[in-house]
């Protein structure tokens, strides 16, 4: 693959163009990669209002009576976004879902434990422990490449 840089002093916002002769697995990825801007802070609630933290910091999200929780080392914040729309909006290089309710920070995992019977039980650093619903196994271990 060719990668090719013009610098235009005209040019006020950068644009990308792919040329290719088919579309492929590897154009369809780099094009997510390129068109989706992942944040690198979250706004969050906290009792003392509203605080910025860095995605890096964020052990996992999950939701919990109708409320969308995220856990970092520091504490438990909560959110205003949906599931999906963090989903979305932050890096999935580093977010992996593993469940309908549940995203975690790739690195923040220390340790997975896959059953025979197809559970996947995950310890995060500060020895939280969760687990992925059989529905996502599949897509964790591809993601994984396990």
């Amino acid at each position: 693959m060719k990668v090719e840089v013009s610098i235009d002093p005209a040019c006020k916002e950068p644009k990308v163009i792919i040329l290719t002769d088919k579309m492929t697995e590897e154009i369809e990825q780099i094009m997510q990669q390129v068109s989706t801007k992942a944040a690198d802070s979250l706004a969050v609630f906290s009792n003392r209002g509203v605080e910025m933290i860095a995605c890096n910091d964020i052990l996992r999200i999950y939701t919990e009576a109708k409320k969308v929780f995220v856990q970092t080392a520091d504490g438990i914040y909560t959110v205003r976004f949906r599931l999906y729309e963090l989903e979305k909006k932050l890096n999935g290089q580093i977010f992996l879902r593993i469940s309908n309710a549940e995203i975690v920070n790739r690195n923040m995992i220390k340790q997975m434990d896959i059953s025979k019977t197809g559970t996947i039980g995950v310890v995060l650093k500060g020895e939280i422990k969760t687990y992925a619903s059989r529905r996502y196994v599949s897509k964790i271990k591809k993601q994984l490449g396990i």
